[in-house]
């Protein structure tokens, strides 16, 4: 059996001080509209024009307030090279260092099929990327120094309200989304989706990095290794989240692994999820792990756990339903702990193949 004990290519785990139940947004992402901020200027681009969405977030960046970039509706912007390169690796957009917002009505910006490989867009420490209506596609963080974050690499504050991050590639870690340490993402109405990585397919919660998720789905995205939807070693809350489709080819977590720090999930669907190994929807490798009134069904585990892999760490379910979940390794099929500590309180188990709970739980169906 294979645990993911240690994090590939991360930095040392630092100590976490979060809220029992909650996880607040970060201050500096907070109130940002469509508009930009006070003082930023506000500059349309023209339907396709991939030049000029360039020269629009460096001229965001040159101003001292930030600037907002407008694309045309409906409009797809093709990037066919690389505008900045750094120590990560190659992105598509500049870099961003102010506080950048861009903003469009069903707008996509996306890499060119034949261009050579490159993430969509980066985030400096101290810089602020706002994304609103708009997809980003077709990111490649495969080579080099570049192996993280194939849409988006966030090392400072993001912001994804109704846009999508769809069909993007990492070689490491974060195929869609990587939160860096130190960095802090909010989603709101947003999906992640068909992103692929070697852990974390879709997102990927760096150490002392943060996540909220509100609203929208986390989707059909694969991880090579764990957290085929979402993995998770800092401080991540989801609410209201569809977390579907999701699947490992190795290891654990087809839907999530969360492994370090804390992970909350509310009023949310964990559905249709497969894992390589262990824990088809969810698996706790060492987090504290709370679970409020979310539905865990219909995942499949190739080993153990079809609803919950329980290894290390502490799990607290309250008013969930796990139902209808397989071990196809014939133990758990709701939830298999060998490690850590599970508590359910108000909560179903039922429905799960070939068993509920191993070793029983209070509170578990037969």
């Amino acid at each position: 059996m294979r645990l993911a004990t240690t994090i590939r290519g991360l930095v040392p785990v630092m100590a976490l001080a979060v809220s029992a139940w909650a996880v607040s947004a970060p201050a500096s992402a907070e109130g940002k509209g469509g508009g930009g901020g006070d003082g930023e200027k506000a500059v349309p681009v023209p339907c396709g024009d991939a030049a000029a969405l360039v020269a629009a977030v460096n001229e965001a960046n040159s101003s001292p307030f930030g600037g907002a970039v407008v694309l045309t509706t409906g409009c797809v912007y093709t990037l066919g090279s690389a505008a900045y390169t750094g120590p990560n690796g190659p992105d598509g957009l500049p870099l961003i260092t102010r506080d950048v917002t861009i903003t469009g009505i069903q707008a996509t910006i996306r890499r060119s099929a034949s261009a050579a490989d490159f993430r969509i867009a980066e985030v400096a420490p101290g810089g602020s990327l706002t994304v609103n209506g708009v997809a980003l596609s077709n990111g490649r963080a495969t080579s080099g120094a570049g192996t993280d974050g194939g849409g988006i690499l966030d090392q400072g504050s993001l912001q994804l309200t109704q846009s999508t991050v769809t069909g993007n590639t990492a070689s490491n870690v974060g195929g869609g989304i990587e939160i860096a340490p130190g960095g802090t993402a909010v989603l709101s109405a947003a999906d992640v989706t068909q992103n692929d990585a070697g852990d974390g397919g879709g997102i990927h919660v760096n150490t002392s990095a943060t996540l909220s998720v509100s609203g929208g789905t986390i989707s059909d995205n694969t991880a090579d290794s764990s957290g085929g939807g979402l993995g998770n070693y800092g401080t991540t809350l989801l609410n209201a989240v569809t977390v579907q489709h999701n699947g490992t080819t190795n290891f654990e977590g087809g839907g999530i692994v969360t492994s370090v720090g804390d992970l909350t999930i509310n009023g949310s669907r964990i559905l249709g999820n497969t894992s390589g190994s262990y824990g088809g929807g969810l698996a706790n490798l060492g987090s504290t792990l709370r679970v409020l009134s979310t539905t865990v069904s219909d995942n499949t585990a190739t080993l153990n756990g079809g609803g919950l892999f329980q290894h290390a760490g502490t799990t607290q379910m309250t008013g969930d339903n796990i139902i209808g979940n397989t071990a196809n390794g014939g133990q758990g099929g709701g939830i298999f702990t060998d490690g850590g500590s599970v508590s359910l309180s108000s909560t179903t188990v039922s429905g799960n193949n070939p068993n509920q709970c191993v070793p029983a739980l209070t509170g578990c169906g037969v």
